[in-house]
């Protein structure tokens, strides 16, 4: 088949190209650059331009020819080039499932120039989408994105086939498949994803499952159909400044699932333990996340080991909770299990105008053990304004009760406290440990509950109300403890324009001899009240 002299490279290479002349007959070195298409790099490698394959990158072209000619030509040591352009990739289903699969090729790199785009114009005709935008599959190691950028030219009209980026490695040290478990042992491990933009992808923006040593810096997703950011069992990772932008579940998720045995599910290419291990989202160190709307929550963590996410900022999230921790056993009825996370660290967490704060839920249902109730989780630093539920809450939503919960301070700004809810919850809980909890809010509701909760502990409790009665409403508490038991050291209420009926605490007691308490389970210390109130605790039988 003849070729015109400008889609040689689509066919052949410069490299084999050059090898069917003789030196003396080789090309002059004076070629336009654009026409180069292999240029050695540092370390031995090749540059692998895609306009060199017949790319023109001005997104009208149908790139799709030229951008596989070019990926198949990368080997070890091979930097894969878009110069500034629009690459349209227009073909359904391609082999290996995306416009740029790379699979079992190691030290290679993706660069994008800045302004160049890989322009994914290929979803079904019902709006479906039909391929990933970059796949990465092992066994690998050492593979970098630079300044990558991956949009779909038209919104998805359903959440299906295509994330933006996919990375599936192994969560194994080794080619081995341990005994039970199915799916190829190709392990991934020190990929680099860095200053990289992923805009309308049918399923997540990122997804990494089963890969080590990862290092994402400089993230941004925006309107995914899925997660933004998504981790399963993966280690050693971390993330620094990453963004996401309305998307359509999960702003960032780290989870690993639950099953009874190790497993691999082949079609979704997810992995499931039935305890946390090495490779249960472990040692994960996230910083400077930033969330802006979205269908789910901002950050979800579930099933993690040993990791901190500090420095994150959620606001407008319409449904879900801005951070949410939470297990679920086979019987709870949630669609996909996990158990509760250990060794982690949340520290500094800021929340605005969304459905929910911070959601520490436990989904038990009466399993037996502690591996979905008992967690190991210290927050440092909340501060929630303006949601319409929960502010903070920690529950279970069956026995036995959520344990290991440590919050250190936490505070609540501006917030009119909807019917039925709190600001601060206890939910069947065991053991919470909170020190300073401030709550200001516009209108006069129940700001801290408790509710079937033992030995809880709250260090110091401040609540401001900032607006007068309304209507006919009588005082209510600002604190209610039921069927609980623990201690509150002290406590400072404020409510300047408060009617004398003002009843700031309330403990309904167990402890109860013909209709009248006798030993509240509940001890609180030293209670300021503003305006003064003479006896601010009142014990009810329950």
């Amino acid at each position: 088949m003849r070729y015109p002299l400008a889609n040689w490279s689509s066919a052949l290479s410069r490299r084999k190209f050059l090898g069917m002349f003789p030196a003396a007959l080789a090309l002059p070195a004076a070629l336009p650059e654009s026409f180069n298409a292999v240029r050695r790099v540092e370390g031995g490698g090749d540059v692998i331009d895609v306009r060199d394959f017949g790319a023109v990158g001005d997104g009208t072209q149908d790139d799709s020819i030229a951008i596989r000619n070019a990926v198949a030509e990368l080997k070890s040591g091979d930097v894969l080039l878009f110069p500034s352009g629009q690459y349209r990739f227009t073909q359904r289903h391609p082999a290996g499932g995306a416009a740029i699969s790379i699979v079992g090729i190691s030290d290679v790199s993706i660069d994008f120039d800045t302004g160049a785009e890989l322009l994914m114009d290929n979803l079904d005709d019902n709006g479906a989408g039909t391929s990933h935008g970059i796949v990465l599959r092992g066994p690998l190691e050492r593979v970098s994105l630079h300044n990558v950028a991956v949009r779909w030219a038209s919104q998805p009209a359903l959440r299906s086939m295509g994330d933006g980026i996919r990375v599936v490695g192994y969560a194994s040290d080794t080619s081995a498949v341990p005994d039970g478990w199915t799916g190829p042992g190709r392990p991934v491990s020190w990929v680099t994803l860095s200053d990289c933009r992923v805009e309308s992808s049918p399923q997540a923006g990122v997804i990494m499952m089963g890969v080590s040593d990862i290092t994402v810096d400089g993230l941004h997703v925006e309107n995914t159909m899925a997660d933004g950011l998504h981790f399963n069992a993966c280690r050693r990772g971390t993330v620094e400044r990453y963004s996401a932008t309305n998307t359509g579940d999960d702003g960032l998720a780290l989870v690993t699932y639950y099953s009874p045995e190790a497993q691999f599910d082949s079609a979704s290419e997810t992995f499931s333990f039935p305890a946390l291990t090495e490779w249960s989202n472990t040692d994960f160190d996230v910083t400077d996340v930033q969330v802006s709307g979205g269908a789910a929550n901002g950050v979800r963590l579930a099933g993690v080991n040993r990791s901190t996410v500090a420095a994150v900022v959620v606001d407008g999230v319409s449904n879900g909770a801005g951070v949410m921790v939470d297990s679920a056993s086979p019987d709870s009825g949630a669609g996909w299990h996990y158990v509760a996370s250990r060794g982690v660290q949340l520290d500094g967490i800021t929340v605005e105008d969304s459905h929910t704060g911070l959601h520490v839920l436990a989904r038990p249902n009466g399993s037996t053990g502690d591996a979905f109730s008992r967690f190991d989780l210290e927050v440092t630093g909340v501060a929630v304004n303006n949601c319409l539920y929960w502010s903070v809450l920690v529950e279970s939503i069956a026995t036995p009760p959520v344990t290991g919960i440590s919050l250190i301070d936490c505070t609540v700004i501006d917030t009119e406290i909807g019917p039925g809810t709190g600001a601060v919850g206890l939910q069947r809980t065991q053991d919470v440990s909170l020190g300073t909890v401030s709550i200001t809010t516009a209108k006069s509701a129940v700001a801290f509950s408790a509710d079937n909760s033992a030995q809880f502990t709250i260090d110091q409790l401040n609540v401001t109300v900032t607006g007068p009665p309304l209507g006919s409403e009588a005082g209510g508490p600002f604190a209610v403890f039921q069927g609980s038991s623990g201690t509150v050291v002290a406590a400072d209420l404020v409510w300047e324009q408060a009617p004398s009926s003002w009843l700031p605490v309330l403990i309904f007691s167990d402890s109860c001899v013909g209709g009248t308490p006798t030993n509240p389970e509940v001890s609180v210390g030293t209670v300021t009240t503003t305006p003064p109130k003479g006896e601010p605790v009142f014990v009810a039988c329950r």
